[in-house]
C-alpha cells in the first residue's frame, strides 16, 4: 500500500510538469543555484525536460534541478536575458503601493542599518508589519488589507502608527497614528499610487491647532510612483504632504537595484534583495532640507 502511494505521488509530480508545458511554447527555467536557461518545450520523458535553446540546439534537462518556471514573452525576456518580475512590488521606499503580500510571503528592509522593518502576509490579503530603530525612535507598526479592483487597478486600505517603542508614561508623542486608504493604478513595473490618511495622533509641533474634531491639519496626503528603467533597475518617487495650511512635504526621488540571489525558496525562485538610494527632502515654510538615504531589503 505504502509503495503505491508512492508511485502515486511521484506519477503526480510528473504528470503536473508534463501536462502544464505546452508543445512548442517558450519557457524560462530557473535552476535551484539561481542559472536561468531559455527555450521551446519539446518533450518530457524519464525524469528529463527536453527542450530547444536559443541556438536551436535540443538540450534536456533533469526535472529534479528545476526550481521554477514562467512562460517567456516580449515583457520578461529581452536581449536573450530573463527580466525577472519586481521583486518588491508591495511598497516605494517607505510607503506602501496597494500590492500586497501573499500569505507566507514577507521582507524586511534598512535604513543605513540602523531602522529595521519588516511586512508578513498573514492571508493573501491582509500583512502586518513593524519596525525600530535600537534606541526605539522611530517605531512602526502597521497593518494593511489589499486588493484588486481589475488587472490594472488595486486598493488597499489599513492602519500605520509611528511613535517611541520605549516611552510610555506619555510625554513623549506620537508622530503618526492613521488609518488610510490607497489606490494604485498600473502594473506592478509602472505604476503611480495616491492615498490619504487621517492623523489622530499630537505631533511634536505645538504651533498645530489640534482641537477636537475635524481638523485639515490632520490630513496626510501620499504618492508613490514606480517605472522599471532596466533589469536591475527602477525609478522610484514617493513624497507625503501634511499640514494643507501651512504645508509640509517630506520624500523625493531615487533608484533602485534588483538582484536575485542563489536562495530557492517556495514563492521567489532564486530569492531576491534590492538595494535603494533616494534624495530624501524635508520641505516646508521654514527652510529645505536634503539628504542622502540607503536602505537594503530581503525578501521571503
Amino acid at each position: 500500500m505504502k509503495k503505491f502511494i508512492f508511485t502515486f505521488f511521484i506519477c503526480l509530480l510528473v504528470s503536473k510538469f508534463t501536462f502544464s508545458q505546452t508543445v512548442g511554447e517558450k519557457y524560462i527555467w530557473e535552476f535551484r543555484d539561481g542559472t536561468i536557461i531559455h527555450g521551446s518545450f519539446v518533450k518530457s520523458e524519464s525524469g528529463n525536460l527536453f527542450i530547444i535553446d536559443d541556438k536551436g540546439e535540443e538540450i534536456y534537462i533533469p526535472r529534479v534541478m528545476i526550481a521554477q518556471r514562467h512562460i517567456a514573452t516580449e515583457e520578461n525576456y529581452k536581449n536573450g536575458e530573463y527580466w525577472f518580475p519586481n521583486l518588491h512590488d508591495t511598497r516605494y521606499f517607505f510607503s506602501p503601493s496597494a500590492f500586497g503580500l501573499e500569505k507566507g510571503e514577507g521582507y524586511y528592509n534598512n535604513a543605513y542599518y540602523m531602522m529595521w522593518q519588516f511586512q508578513y502576509g498573514i492571508t493573501d490579503n491582509i500583512s502586518l508589519g513593524g519596525g525600530a530603530t535600537l534606541w526605539g525612535f522611530p517605531a512602526t507598526v502597521n497593518l494593511k488589507y489589499s486588493d484588486n479592483i481589475s488587472d490594472k487597478l488595486n486598493y488597499s486600505f489599513g492602519y500605520f502608527y509611528v511613535g517611541d517603542l520605549f516611552e510610555v508614561t506619555g510625554n513623549q508623542r506620537s508622530l503618526l497614528s492613521m488609518p488610510y486608504a490607497l489606490i494604485t493604478k498600473g502594473s506592478k513595473e509602472k505604476n503611480i499610487s495616491l492615498g490619504l490618511s487621517y492623523n489622530f495622533a499630537k505631533p511634536f509641533n505645538d504651533d498645530f491647532n489640534y482641537e477636537s474634531g475635524f481638523r485639515s491639519q490632520r490630513l496626510v496626503l501620499n504618492v508613490g510612483a514606480i517605472s522599471r528603467l532596466a533589469r536591475r533597475f527602477s525609478f522610484v518617487f514617493e513624497g507625503w504632504f501634511m499640514n494643507p495650511e501651512n504645508l509640509f512635504f517630506m520624500g523625493g526621488p531615487g533608484i533602485r537595484y534588483f538582484s536575485k540571489v542563489k536562495r530557492i525558496t517556495a514563492r521567489n525562485g532564486a530569492g531576491a534583495k534590492t538595494v535603494d538610494f533616494q534624495i530624501f527632502i524635508m520641505s516646508s515654510g521654514d527652510g529645505n532640507v536634503a539628504l542622502p538615504m540607503v536602505g537594503r531589503s530581503w525578501r521571503f
